[in-house]
């Protein structure tokens, strides 16, 4: 029975040992050999120097340590359920406001659609009618009559100067 618990210690021991390089790698992490050896290095002299006032500071700390964590603790989840209500309180809500938005851009678009065929096709009327009126407006702003045998009557001619208009009344 003996032998059975020398392995179990020696690879309890080896599990502790594990587990206490693990913890002083992820301490390093955090906080570098040299700062925390400067940290022990204060503590110590502060121990040496003056034990009453660290005696009063180690005690303070180990009694309020468990409600100072205690109080984090509760900061903490409260803002985590306050973030997670807020949240699902606003995806709830714009869950509502998507099922009004859909039907109204669905009633918008087809509006729009409408009014846009309706154009295009007042102005495709326009130009179809245009084409085959009997007069028409050249490039040059002269109003023209379009004659049966495809000769063009001037009907109506814009003079740039009101001064030479007065002139040709005259004449």
């Amino acid at each position: 029975m003996a032998a059975d618990d020398v392995p179990t210690s020696s690879k309890a021991k080896a599990r502790a040992n594990d587990l206490l390089v693990y913890s002083q790698k992820q301490v390093d992490r955090v906080v570098s050999p040299p700062t925390r050896q400067k940290a022990y290095d204060y503590v110590r002299g502060l121990a040496i120097e003056r034990p009453v006032l660290l005696s009063f500071i180690l005690f303070q700390l180990s009694l309020s340590l468990a409600p100072l964590l205690l109080f984090a603790g509760f900061v903490t989840t409260t803002l985590a359920v306050s973030l997670i209500s807020a949240l699902m309180f606003s995806l709830f809500w714009m869950g509502i406001a998507t099922l009004i938005l859909v039907p109204t851009l669905f009633l918008t678009f087809s509006i729009a659609l409408l009014f846009w065929a309706w154009a295009a096709a007042t102005y495709f009327a326009g130009r179809w009618v245009y084409t085959r009126l009997p007069f028409g407006v050249e490039e040059d702003g002269k109003m023209v009559a379009k004659l049966p045998n495809g000769d063009r009557k001037v009907i109506f001619e814009k003079t740039p100067d009101i001064k030479a208009e007065a002139a040709k009344v005259k004449e």
